[in-house]
């Protein structure tokens, strides 16, 4: 999945989590948590370790999901921070559909990560990530939602977000 796409479910999942629990850092913290997978995994497997080829390593993976909620409940020392963290990684791999890839996603116990080599992945992921509509579709409804809300005491409120982005929500149920 794409990067506005994991942002709309981690603003969404933000939402929700913060309308539930009534913490501000909910959606911050969950928006980090949907796109931290690519961070971590992206130069892993495309600068540091490039004989892998691959940006779906350990943070695409349950036990990465593991360390990461270990970590952020030891380093964040906020229950709900920490509880939007994860749940924003693990729409992430959710929505990479990472049960597709069952070695990565259940690594270490089916064996090494494969090799996958995408010549020129940068040029590729950045023509993917511009030309594919639905992607379009998130970042607008994310903009749209930031400048309706903007200045507003307690920021976006759910219900109301949900109602506006309900194109976005179809695009996101449709498919990836």
């Amino acid at each position: 999945m794409l990067i506005a796409c994991h942002l709309f479910s981690g603003l969404i999942a933000g939402l929700f989590l913060q309308d539930r629990f009534h913490s501000p850092r909910a959606v911050p913290v969950c928006l980090l948590g949907s796109v931290l997978p690519d961070l971590i995994d992206k130069p892993l497997g495309f600068i540091i370790f490039p004989a892998t080829g691959d940006g779906r390593l350990i943070a695409h993976a349950l036990a990465g999901l593991i360390i990461i909620g270990i970590m952020a409940a030891v380093l964040l020392r906020d229950p709900i921070s920490a509880i939007a963290l994860v749940t924003g990684v693990a729409l992430h791999q959710v929505l990479d559909a990472m049960w597709d890839l069952p070695v990565n996603w259940f690594y270490p116990l089916l064996g090494p990560f494969p090799v996958f080599i995408q010549e020129d992945y940068f040029q590729w992921g950045l023509i993917r990530e511009l030309t594919t509509p639905s992607e379009w579709a998130f970042a607008a409804v994310i903009l749209i939602l930031f400048w309706q809300y903007r200045g507003q005491p307690g920021g976006i409120r759910l219900f109301p977000a949900l109602l506006s982005g309900v194109p976005a929500i179809l695009l996101l149920i449709a498919g990836r």
